[in-house]
């Protein structure tokens, strides 16, 4: 792999280094941003100028608040395969970056509920964007010996972001500080849009591909002699290569949704809280610690195991470690908690985590793999916003409002991630039979 492959690699996956900041921006700074921290903090107080210490909210409008930016995620999602095809992979992670910077801004400055949620949407179009294009990008540009292995990467920077927002809560989740966890993210944006003038547009002679290094990022621009499908050409094929090929798509898609990861991430630091009080916050803090060499494992193992074998088997471990996270919050156990919050995440972190991404570009035909990204990433989004909305409200209700009863919500997570894994299995024989 030439060094502008890995410089090309690395700048693309800072975009989902976005959105893994996305994910864990808030989960740490709750108390200081909705006025319910240590202290005294009231949303009257308002600094030389005029803006709140924090925002009041309650918890079914802070979870509203963490979630929405993934109706912009969706929005951003079906909106990347007419400007992929438009501006190019380059072109649309720019404007990837764009959304982030002002849906960062927007957010750092916001005095109101509805603002916030304003910037937290463009924040999640940009990430729409950039979770349809990255793992295009990084499967484009790779040698074919590592193809399936650099499109590991995509999940390791979504981990390190994550990771990076997070940590940002020890010194920042004070009353009015809260805000400058948003200009880390500014300035990231402002990195990857100069960052994107550093990629050399191939000339003419270079896009015929003479040039191996050159020809790395041909695929990266828009190309007047492709002619990939539109969604709805993809949604009406009758092509059992693209319609299988989607089969696996959506369903590995729902799959990771469903098994609900995301709303762990998003409020690991309050599901923790009746188990580990105040040290909620630092026992979230090593748990995305604990995702980052483990995101790297499958880069060694996909060559080795397979796909699908790296989706199926850690999800049946998911299943049995929700169950544990289960028991071990209803009981106030503390080290079956660990032990099962821990697996949940490794287990994902090995599987559905990585893995998803790879399987785009891998079970669709070329022409048909940006539709089939916007489309599968559209559906993760929907779900993904489902399950940040839904998870407290069902955690409250199956609880009864107690303490002891606030893992039973873990056991319906046991139960999706078994119905994924036999769905996931079908949906793969029926995508080799396409083949026979």
């Amino acid at each position: 792999m030439s060094m502008r492959t890995a410089l090309t690699a690395g700048w693309a996956a800072l975009h989902t280094a976005q959105y893994g900041f996305a994910i864990s921006s808030l989960n740490g700074v709750q108390g200081p941003l909705t006025c319910g921290g240590a202290g005294a903090i009231t949303p009257h107080l308002v600094d030389s100028k005029g803006l709140k210490d924090c925002i009041q909210m309650s918890p079914g409008a802070f979870g509203l608040v963490t979630s929405i930016f993934t109706l912009g995620g969706l929005l951003g999602s079906l909106a990347a395969t007419n400007i992929n095809h438009h501006l190019g992979r380059i072109g649309t992670l720019r404007l990837s970056a764009l959304h982030i910077l002002v849906g960062s801004l927007i957010v750092g400055l916001a005095n109101s509920m509805g603002v916030m949620i304003a910037g937290r949407v463009i924040i999640g179009m940009g990430c729409g964007l950039a979770t349809v294009t990255v793992p295009l990008v990084l499967s484009e540009v790779a040698p074919p010996s590592i193809k399936r292995a650099l499109g590991i990467m995509n999940q390791i920077f979504i981990v390190l972001g994550m990771l990076t927002a997070q940590s940002l809560s020890f010194p920042f989740a004070k009353p009015f500080a809260w805000r400058y966890v948003f200009t880390v993210s500014f300035g990231l944006a402002i990195i990857q849009l100069l960052g994107s003038l550093l990629i050399r547009e191939p000339s003419k002679g270079q896009e015929t591909g003479i040039d191996e290094e050159s020809d790395e990022e041909t695929s990266l621009l828009p190309s007047e002699n492709e002619k990939p499908l539109s969604i709805k050409d993809l949604v009406l094929s009758k092509d059992p290569l693209v319609t299988r090929g989607l089969l696996v798509v959506l369903v590995t898609q729902i799959s990771q949704q469903f098994c609900g990861v995301s709303p762990v991430m998003y409020f690991s630091t309050r599901i923790l809280t009746p188990v580990f009080q105040s040290n909620s916050r630092l026992i979230a803090l090593f748990i995305i610690l604990t995702k980052v060499p483990i995101t790297i494992l499958p880069a060694f193992l996909i060559e080795r195991l397979g796909t699908r074998r790296l989706l199926l088997i850690p999800t049946v471990f998911m299943s049995i470690a929700a169950v544990l996270l289960a028991f071990g919050i209803n009981y106030d156990a503390q080290a079956l908690s660990v032990i099962g919050v821990f697996s949940f995440v490794i287990a994902f972190s090995v599987g559905l985590g990585p893995v998803t991404w790879v399987v785009l570009p891998e079970v669709m035909p070329k022409h048909a793999v940006t539709a089939a990204g916007s489309v599968g990433l559209a559906l993760n989004w929907t779900l993904n916003f489902c399950m940040g909305a839904v998870f407290l409200p069902l955690q409250r209700w199956m609880s009864g409002g107690r303490d002891d009863g606030e893992g039973n919500v873990f056991f319906v997570l046991a139960a999706t991630c078994l119905g994924a894994v036999l769905a996931m299995r079908t949906a793969f024989k029926a995508q080799e039979r396409a083949f026979i």
